[in-house]
């Protein structure tokens, strides 16, 4: 019976009407696709993945025009780089390399280890993030279960080498390589994720010298760990509640709301949205809808056929959105934190709550990488292609992509207050919330 209905659902997904964006066949293929990936990339996997890439992008992006793109040259360009790669790695970068022509953060091939980690809830890396501030490469956290945390990297550490590389060097050797992203600081980003993934297994050397001056040398091994989501909530001494979580996974929504619940006497709130990579838009909706009373426009949704996103007659994603109230309504002010790592759905709520005047924004203008997309492609050979379907601009008009959400008051982190634990974005936060008087 079920592979009666799987076969059914298949021969419907071919139709538009039914559903306009390929969700059932994307969904069947995820589920159908190998556990593990191809042992060896052949020419004939090689030329199939790079096929479905390039077509699916000239059939399915949501701008019909590609940003302008002439995309039989962009083909004639990158077709042979691929199919030539001296490794497979190295193949599946050229692949992302020609879906970054979009200059489209949402838009990306990634590699069959990165489609594995995110199917398993998995993650890799050194757990390391840096902020270049006059000219410095400054360890602005670490996370606690990595290596990098047990061998003493501490936040306010500078790093001065990579790999026997001076880190400048390394860092723009790195930026010269990488794809386009949505805005030019998402390249920023794109050089600190390369920092933190040397092949699973392989190791990192970097040098680093302490505020005090002294000098320490760490050799770090990447490794998988599990990479559920999280979610921190506090009620400050003065009532304020402060949230902040992983990202917009499905599996948080009740949680959230429920720590909301607690917020409805709360004399403010504060929404942490920094290093939020997004995810479901759907619940960043019902997360704007506890922070109004009464429905508000949400913006406008825009995709390629110019309707709204249906499956099996219904619709997903409305052309104009109505942001509804959710729940019992929070009236607390708000405040919400961003960063240039506050990305998609961050920026939908940061974005929309201070489009309606429902929020203050504080500390720094962020990806400006809202577009959506549905799903993931998977491609010959283990790997898949994420693409953007969905377009959108805020109440009021102003669209977010290319842009990002600026804040009402930036603030900004010296080496300085790194190093001291100073959350400037937070204390800025924290007084101007001492200043407002419950709505």
């Amino acid at each position: 019976m079920r592979l009666l209905v799987s076969l059914l659902l298949l021969a419907l997904s071919g139709c538009a009407v039914v559903d306009s964006h390929h969700l059932i066949a994307r969904e069947l293929s995820r589920q159908l696709a190998p556990s593990t990936p191809a042992p060896e990339m052949t020419p004939a996997l090689r030329q199939a993945a790079f096929d479905q890439v390039w077509t699916t992008l000239r059939d399915y992006y949501v701008d019909p025009k590609l940003h302008g793109l002439d995309w039989k040259a962009v083909r004639a360009r990158y077709q042979p780089l691929a199919l030539d790669a001296a490794s497979d790695e190295a193949f599946w970068k050229t692949l992302n390399r020609m879906a970054g022509e979009l200059n489209d953060a949402h838009t990306r091939v990634e590699t069959p280890a990165q489609y594995a980690e995110i199917r398993q809830q998995q993650a890799a890396g050194l757990g390391i993030g840096v902020q270049i501030i006059d000219g410095h490469f400054v360890i602005r956290g670490v996370s606690p279960v990595t290596q990098a945390a047990l061998f003493g990297v501490r936040a306010g550490d500078q790093l001065e080498q990579i790999d026997g590389e001076t880190a400048d060097a390394w860092w723009q050797r790195t930026l010269a390589n990488t794809r386009g992203g949505s805005t030019p600081w998402t390249r920023t980003i794109y050089a600190e994720r390369e920092l933190n993934a040397p092949t699973l297994g392989k190791t990192r050397t970097l040098a680093l010298r302490r505020p005090d001056g002294s000098r320490y040398q760490v050799t770090l091994r990447n490794e998988e760990s599990e990479a559920p989501p999280w979610l921190i909530h506090h009620k400050l001494a003065n009532g304020v509640v402060y949230l902040r979580f992983s990202g917009f996974e499905r599996g948080l929504r009740q949680r959230l709301m429920d720590q909301l619940d607690k917020a409805t006497d709360a004399p403010g709130v504060i929404i942490d949205l920094r290093s939020n990579g997004g995810g479901d838009a759907a619940m960043a909706m019902d997360l704007l809808g506890r922070f109004v009373s009464t429905p508000q426009a949400g913006g406008h949704v825009i995709t390629r056929n110019g309707g709204s996103v249906r499956l099996l007659g219904f619709s997903l994603w409305d052309a104009d959105p109505v942001l509804q109230p959710v729940g019992k309504t929070v009236t607390a002010p708000l405040a919400i934190l961003t960063d240039m790592r506050s990305a998609s759905a961050s920026e939908l709520v940061a974005g929309a709550a201070q489009a309606i005047g429902r929020a203050q924004v504080f500390g720094a203008t962020s990806c400006g990488c809202l577009l959506g997309f549905m799903g993931y492609d998977p491609l010959p050979g283990g790997g898949a292609l994420a693409y953007s379907e969905i377009d959108m601009t805020l109440p009021g008009g102003k669209r977010i992509e290319g842009v990002g959400v600026i804040p009402d008051q930036t603030a900004i982190p010296t080496a300085q207050d790194i190093e001291r634990h100073n959350d400037v974005a937070l204390n800025a936060a924290l007084a101007w919330l001492a200043t407002q008087k419950p709505r």
